[in-house]
């Protein structure tokens, strides 16, 4: 008979039970008032974990529960006649209102409920990076919200305690605290409040243990292959640009009223420039989408990245001479799917590099620290071979402000609206006047690397380049481009080729074929099979997807058919830049879709 009773009514019959209690001795101790103030928060928490999660599971609002009424009873044991006891008093009720006060800031600062996405981020953010967003983000009205929290926490204390209270007897209180910690303890993890997190942590260590596995295989050169890839011509250089939170929306060369990408305009109009009119990113963040352009995994074989050849590897195999220069690390933990594709070229050379840790993005010189770099590597390549050159670039990436230097500081913002932006966003750093200063100088980067590979080619070298961002940024709104407040602005990112004379004339088929699919839909999850393509490199087996590589005839991809956020939303271009969020779309699909990886 008792395994008919529902185990979870056993739970709630028992959590319902505490509180009761709790009501109770609160009454009978003159301290009734903070029983009903926790029980408050703890509906409160449960209340945004819906928010978040988009259902109730019990087991994970019970443990929320049974967490308040933990430190409801500490608190009520206490004595408050010494200052140490007013200050453990404030302590057990704080500490688990911190849980609904991180997701109410992170809702101002996001303006969306915190996801999978946001818990990784605080997993793999490191002190340096905590001080840099907290300085970055931190507003007026954060600083009010908690100063407000703070606040009613000492007047819930102050009310509770205004007339002469009796302690919760010890033995009592251990009788609780004994259960709800069992309970704690034997309940399935469910997603709750202070349980979501755990949940995703379990997922993350997970992931990351398959992605060192993978990475002790690549190392020791054991990775399957089944395919075939080689390359008759010789003697071609060609260069893939990684750009990084650049809004195609925000660039002149897409129809932008302001004039941010003069020098890649003169090379549209001298007709040496294609511009990728409906491009679009997988993901609205970097490892995400960086996961799947630079490996085979796309939207149309719905491979997983860890499951997928590497671009770099598959051109190693080409007999290509690979380069990768970056202004990115390579070695933390958060880009350490990137590093298992980077760091298999021959010649990597990075601006700074770790182990396992993060750098401030405030220490990034702007990208022009590697102009030199890439200058000397094109001076020192080895022309009897292909080469190939993988430029990383810092781009777009917030703070704005400090992606580019002095003399590119043309935007002003005014006034009024800095003053708004440091009360309600924590800075400048993330107005559009930076972000559109920072475009004028990617724009001169980019030209810059053209004009580098145009010199070295000469009027009759053969060889390319291709420009693609990671994702965008939904700068009408200044949320960046977290999933947890989805808008399609945050996946408008912008690709670009330029060919060398000669190879459009030794390639009329695949010149004729970009032509023709240069207004098609355009998903960067297809650059691992444009790039094979653009280097006319031949692969044997289904590795190469023709119908997803810009160079060839058969490419196709219908709106209808086009998706994101690795091919689990639909995609809908932004049309007349206005900002179309996750509101009018669908919630479900965007949470279901989230992953490991969230910048």
């Amino acid at each position: 008979m008792f395994s008919l009773i529902p185990i979870k009514l056993i739970f709630l019959t028992i959590t319902i039970y505490i509180w009761r209690e709790l009501f109770k001795r609160g009454s009978a101790l003159n301290q009734p008032r903070i029983s009903r103030y926790m029980l408050g928060f703890a509906i409160l928490s449960i209340l945004l974990s819906v928010i978040s999660i988009g259902k109730i599971y019990p087991y994970g609002a019970v443990v929320d529960l049974l967490i308040f009424a933990i430190a409801t009873t500490l608190c009520m044991t206490l004595t408050t006649r010494t200052l140490v006891g007013k200050l453990l008093q404030f302590l057990f009720i704080a500490i688990p209102v911190l849980g609904p006060l991180a997701y109410l800031l992170h809702y101002q600062v996001v303006g969306g409920a915190m996801n999978k996405d946001s818990f990784i981020a605080v997993f793999q953010t490191t002190s340096s990076e905590a001080k840099e967003y907290l300085a970055s983000f931190t507003s007026v009205v954060s600083l009010a919200v908690l100063i407000l929290t703070v606040g009613l926490l000492f007047w819930i204390l102050k009310q509770n305690n205004k007339n002469i209270v009796k302690p919760l007897p010890i033995k009592i209180a251990s009788t609780y605290i004994l259960i709800a910690v069992a309970m704690v303890c034997l309940a399935p993890l469910e997603r709750g409040l202070f349980t979501y997190p755990i949940d995703v942590y379990i997922s993350y260590q997970k992931e990351m243990a398959t992605t060192k596995e993978r990475m002790a295989l690549f190392s020791q050169r054991k990775v399957e292959k089944n395919y075939q890839a080689s390359k008759s011509e010789s003697g071609e250089v060609y260069v893939v640009i990684v750009g990084e939170s650049l809004n195609k929306h925000h660039m002149s060369i897409y129809g932008y009223e302001l004039n941010t990408t003069p020098e890649l305009q003169k090379l549209k109009d001298e007709g040496d420039l294609y511009v990728v009119e409906n491009s679009f990113s997988n993901y609205p963040g970097t490892m995400s989408a960086l996961s799947h352009a630079l490996t085979g995994a796309n939207q149309k074989n719905n491979k997983s990245y860890t499951d997928a050849v590497g671009i770099v590897e598959l051109l190693n195999n080409a007999n290509f001479e690979t380069h990768w220069l970056g202004n990115q690390p390579l070695s933390n933990s958060y880009d350490m799917i990137l590093g298992l594709i980077a760091k298999e070229a021959h010649d990597v050379q990075l601006t700074f590099d770790i182990k396992f840790h993060s750098m401030s993005h405030k220490d990034h010189e702007p990208d022009g620290v590697l102009l030199p770099i890439y200058e000397r590597a094109l001076n020192e390549l080895n022309r009897n071979k292909n080469q190939i050159i993988f430029v990383h670039l810092m781009g777009n990436h917030t703070d704005y402000c400090e992606r580019y230097t002095p003399d590119f500081h043309h935007y002003e913002i005014d006034e009024l609206d800095a003053l708004y932006s440091y009360i309600f966003k924590g800075g400048v750093g993330h107005s559009k006047e930076c972000y559109d200063n920072s475009i004028l100088y990617n724009d001169f980067i980019v030209s810059s690397l053209i004009k580098g590979l145009k010199d070295t080619l000469g009027e009759q070298g053969v060889g390319g380049l291709l420009y693609f961002a990671d994702h965008s940024e939904d700068i009408k709104r200044g949320v960046g481009h977290s999933s947890a407040n989805f808008s399609f602005d945050m996946v408008e990112s912008p690709t670009l080729i330029w060919l060398s004379d000669s190879y459009k004339a030794n390639n009329i088929d695949k010149t004729t074929a970009l032509k023709d699919n240069i207004n098609s839909f355009y998903p960067n999850d297809f650059i691992f099979d444009t790039v094979i393509g653009m280097t006319s490199t031949e692969v044997s087996g289904d590795t190469y997807c023709s119908s997803c590589d810009l160079f060839s005839n058969q490419y196709t991809l219908p709106l209808e058919e086009a998706r994101t956020m690795h091919g689990k939303l639909a995609y809908k271009p932004v049309q007349n830049f206005t900002s179309k969020t996750a509101s009018t779309i669908d919630k479900e699909t965007i949470k279901k879709a989230t992953i490991l990886f969230p910048n």
